[in-house]
């Protein structure tokens, strides 16, 4: 479902008399019922332009189902009364009303600019009341005989949200996270000491480095007001399957384009289905084209797609390891240690581009070692780089040079999704001594790849950081052949 508001306007009359006039929608309203066409007409004309009020109409997809407004807004006090009602029953108990007032909410703070929305409701509404408290409104009083219904005074609560409190709850309760466990490894190689920092316990749909990407990407597209979102991967994609259920938290529809020669069942898979995505699959060779053709068709029928490149490419998703940097440095201090060596799996680059810029910002002299997943030298190698640079200019840094990059293709094996024996064994042995699940595909494949290499560069005595970016549903995938290897 699309849902969306936009203003009251005059077609919308006869929708508001019959939605008004319904019994099974006005028993907590205060209306001189029953409205009529002519009276109702009156108050458009005189209401239209106001800049006291905003009346508006709650659709989904382009039907109109609810009225949605402001009332008394009040600039110089900074504060609004909202109201709302859901006219169509067959659009009730699907959580409509929820996502408009969201919107509604944060139109009033970030466009009107107020700091204050406050709602009164009789004490026997308790339905409307679950409403408000979802999405964060306060219980401030009890107001006595406030208002009369009918022949009755009726008790009525006054319910209030501020603006610092309405984003410090949401932050809180969807995407804040302090920074996330790094615990130290079992591991005996070479007498390093190893960590693993977990980020898939980032809890965002089994976390991952494709939820820290998410979250900058889906802050990005409530900054430019987009109503759904195209993005591509394959059937393993973890970067999918994050876009696809942070967009069905939102209600926003999430369009995936997926090449037929990665087509698999997999966890990943199964869960984007769950979160009822549109998946269109085509051939490697036409996925630029399809996406081109899909963004264009949305547009047609009135949306503002958000196009979010594969693995979450691009300087937001580089962001967004710059950032995990100073989580690493803070840790450092705390613990009183330093990394000399900071391992990944590098798929689209960007984790790896992330963490380069964060090492040169804050001047640190850690290696980071990118372990590919899928993608041989030059190519990977230089999909770093550019991430890296695109992200300098426009911070206006100085460029590198490829040969600053550690982009290490040795152990692709045949490609991306495929691994080996070693690769299993390294998946339960981590399991068993640490209880911490890998995958074949993405940190399976890469921790048996830093293994390979502190062996080759006989590297001795270091302190090492593993950093786990997720994959955790393809763990289960591999889970019978683990079994059998037992």
């Amino acid at each position: 479902m699309n849902v969306s508001i936009r203003r009251f306007e005059q077609k919308d009359i006869q929708n508001k008399i019959k939605w008004i006039n319904d019994n099974s929608n006005n028993k907590y309203l205060h209306y001189d019922l029953p409205l009529e066409y002519d009276k109702t007409l009156n108050w458009f004309i005189n209401n239209k332009g106001r800049k006291d009020r905003f009346d508006a109409i709650i659709e989904v997809d382009g039907v109109p189902v609810g009225l949605i407004g402001l009332l008394s807004i009040d600039k110089k006090n900074s504060k609004a009364e909202y109201y709302i009602t859901l006219g169509e029953d067959k659009y009730k108990g699907k959580g409509i009303a929820k996502l408009a007032s969201i919107k509604l909410i944060k139109y009033a703070f970030e466009e009107i600019r107020i700091n204050k929305i406050y709602l009164f409701t009789e004490i026997e509404n308790k339905s409307a009341q679950r409403l408000f408290e979802k999405i964060g409104f306060r219980k401030e009083g009890l107001l006595k005989e406030d208002i009369k219904n009918g022949n009755e005074h009726v008790d009525r609560y006054v319910y209030g949200i501020c603006k610092d409190d309405y984003y410090a709850k949401e932050q809180i309760h969807i995407y804040h996270f302090n920074s996330t466990e790094t615990l130290r490894l079992k591991l005996n190689l070479n007498n390093n000491n190893f960590y693993i920092k977990r980020d898939d316990l980032i809890p965002i749909s089994f976390g991952g480095n494709k939820a820290r990407k998410a979250i900058l990407f889906f802050k990005d597209i409530e900054r430019t007001n987009s109503d759904c979102v195209v993005t591509y991967g394959s059937s393993s994609s973890n970067h999918c399957r994050i876009i696809a259920n942070i967009a069905a938290s939102k209600g926003l529809p999430c369009y995936i384009i997926s090449p037929t020669e990665t087509n698999k069942i997999t966890a990943n898979s199964k869960m984007i289905k769950l979160f009822r995505s549109k998946v269109i699959k085509c051939s490697v060779t036409e996925v630029k084209e399809t996406i081109n053709k899909t963004v264009k068709e949305l547009k047609r029928e009135g949306y503002k797609p958000y196009f979010i490149q594969g693995g979450g490419h691009g300087d937001i998703g580089t962001q967004a390891y710059v950032n995990t940097y100073k989580e690493i440095i803070d840790y450092e201090k705390t613990k009183g240690i330093h990394f000399d060596y900071i391992f990944h799996a590098s798929g689209t680059g960007t984790t790896q581009a992330g963490l380069i810029c964060g090492k040169l910002l804050n001047r640190t002299n850690t290696n980071i070692i990118g372990i590919s997943v899928a993608r041989k030298n030059p190519y990977g190698g230089q999909v770093v780089l550019d991430s890296v640079n695109s992200y300098l200019k426009n911070i206006k840094k100085d460029k590198l040079s490829i040969e600053e990059i550690n982009f290490i293709d040795d152990y692709v094996l045949k490609g991306y999704g495929h691994y080996n024996k070693e690769i299993l064994e390294t998946i339960k042995e981590v399991l068993i001594k640490d209880g911490i699940p890998l995958d074949t595909t993405y940190t399976g494949k890469a921790f048996w790849g830093m293994k390979e290499y502190i062996k080759k560069n006989q590297i001795k005595g270091k302190n090492i950081l593993f950093i786990h970016t997720g994959g955790t549903p393809l763990f289960f995938d591999d889970l019978e052949e683990l079994i059998n290897e037992i």
